[in-house]
């Protein structure tokens, strides 16, 4: 398989995967867990495994040096652990499909950060494509039809993930592109886990206060919508560059909108698609743009 065509395949499928996610947190905080105690758990399973994986796979890698080690911790605590948190703390107050819609504004902040302190000429189109973004964020809240009723705490929380993301993919790209996609999940991940003990301290889980449920819908969470699309996104960075891997993960919204109208039944508006409809194309439009082979966006 060429390494191009494999980087499409790693970026939809992780996308896909993704996209899930919102919809087995919304059930998961259903059995009465919190964020915090669902991310330690999952977190904690995700360690042990993508760290025996990665000696069987990767044995004489595994151990990465001091520099590396300092990377893998920023990407892992100003990066995976403050996104997921802030990813997960925005379900507790908002739908998914609004969730996801928010998290996806990331490429724009990519391009302003790539516009401010890379020195990139901003064309008109692109100040076009935010304008149409904004836009589509006021339909996506419902602003315009008078029926904006979501919580502000929710909505700070998710613009939040979207800049943590953003950062994610800048760093992966700028900083660890060299190193095996699966090695970056593991380390970051620790790194995520030590933070996620030092701020709560799982002392539920050995009083065996956590349900059967509970365990499998953290472990699907783990494996499904966490070690598997990580790793995948990585490796796409990886092989086709964020420029690529932006544009597919969209499609994350449709994904996310579709199980949560379907399993979830939560509510979708006409504007609501709207807006969805038009962060997409505006995220297109920023995107579609030629640039230089090592351009982040």
């Amino acid at each position: 398989m060429k390494k191009e065509y494999r980087g499409y395949v790693y970026s939809i499928t992780s996308a896909f995967l993704f996209g899930t996610a919102g919809m087995f947190v919304k059930l998961t905080q259903s059995t009465g867990l919190n964020s915090s105690d669902i991310l330690t758990v999952q977190y904690t399973l995700a360690v042990i495994i993508l760290f025996s994986i990665s000696y069987i796979k990767y044995k004489d890698k595994i151990l990465v040096s001091k520099e590396k080690l300092i990377r893998l911790m920023i990407l892992g605590v100003l990066g995976n652990v403050s996104m997921t948190i802030c990813y997960y703390k925005a379900f507790e107050y908002l739908p998914v499909a609004m969730v996801t819609m928010l998290l996806y504004t990331y490429p724009i902040m990519v391009f302003i950060y790539t516009s401010i302190y890379r020195r990139k000429r901003i064309d008109i189109s692109k100040i076009v494509a935010v304008f149409i973004a904004f836009i589509g964020c006021i339909f996506t809240l419902n602003i315009i039809s008078g029926q904006f009723k979501y919580s502000y705490i929710g909505i700070v929380f998710g613009l939040l993930s979207a800049v943590f993301y953003s950062f994610m993919n800048i760093y992966t790209e700028e900083k660890l592109s060299s190193e095996e996609p699966l090695i970056i999940n593991a380390y970051s991940t620790l790194f995520s886990l030590i933070v996620l003990y030092v701020y709560r301290f799982p002392i539920y889980v050995f009083k065996g206060e956590l349900s059967f449920k509970s365990i499998y819908l953290i472990g699907i969470l783990a494996i499904v919508c966490q070690i598997i699309p990580l790793t995948f996104l990585y490796s796409a960075i990886r092989y086709i560059g964020a420029l690529k891997v932006s544009i597919i993960n969209n499609l994350e919204i449709p994904t996310a909108m579709f199980l949560s109208f379907i399993i979830l039944g939560e509510k979708v508006t006409v504007f609501q698609m709207i807006g969805a409809a038009l962060i997409v194309y505006a995220i297109y439009l920023i995107s579609c743009k030629k640039v230089k082979k090592n351009e982040v966006l």
